[in-house]
């Protein structure tokens, strides 16, 4: 019995030893172009995170913007204590709408100098959160 209740702050500790979120924001930035490589306004983006607890998990911030003239953009946030996972996300706006139908935009992620269909959101790695990172998209006409 007493060898188990010295065990008891050792796994008190290791509950307590819950990494840490960074307390400076996660900035996300970078330009978006259309097909030809010119800057598109208005694209829209969204970065959110969530917690992952719970039978669907719950987000614990959600921010967007849009691309201004020259298709530059910026998110910036800090996780809260309960956040697990933050991820970007194009989005559809007035100016740009996405995967709607005939004459919408399709977009595209750049990965190692190509871009890449966004089929779904991406994440963030932890190691990233509290710095600043670019991304650049290009969201091309149907």
């Amino acid at each position: 019995m007493l060898r188990l209740l010295g065990l008891v702050p050792l796994a008190l500790l290791g509950i307590s030893c819950k990494d840490k979120l960074p307390t400076t924001p996660t900035i996300v930035r970078g330009k978006i172009i259309d097909k030809n490589g010119d800057p598109l306004e208005g694209a829209g983006l969204r970065l959110s995170g969530v917690n992952l607890k719970g039978f669907s998990g719950y987000d614990t911030f959600s921010i967007t913007t849009e691309s201004d003239k020259n298709g530059m953009y910026e998110l910036s946030q800090v996780a809260p204590q309960d956040t697990e996972q933050i991820d970007i996300l194009p989005r559809t706006t007035d100016k740009v709408p996405l995967n709607i139908g005939i004459g919408d935009y399709v977009s595209y992620f750049l990965v190692e100098g190509n871009y890449e269909k966004i089929t779904s959101p991406h994440f963030i790695p932890r190691s990233d959160w509290g710095k600043t990172i670019t991304l650049n998209y290009q969201f091309r006409k149907r």
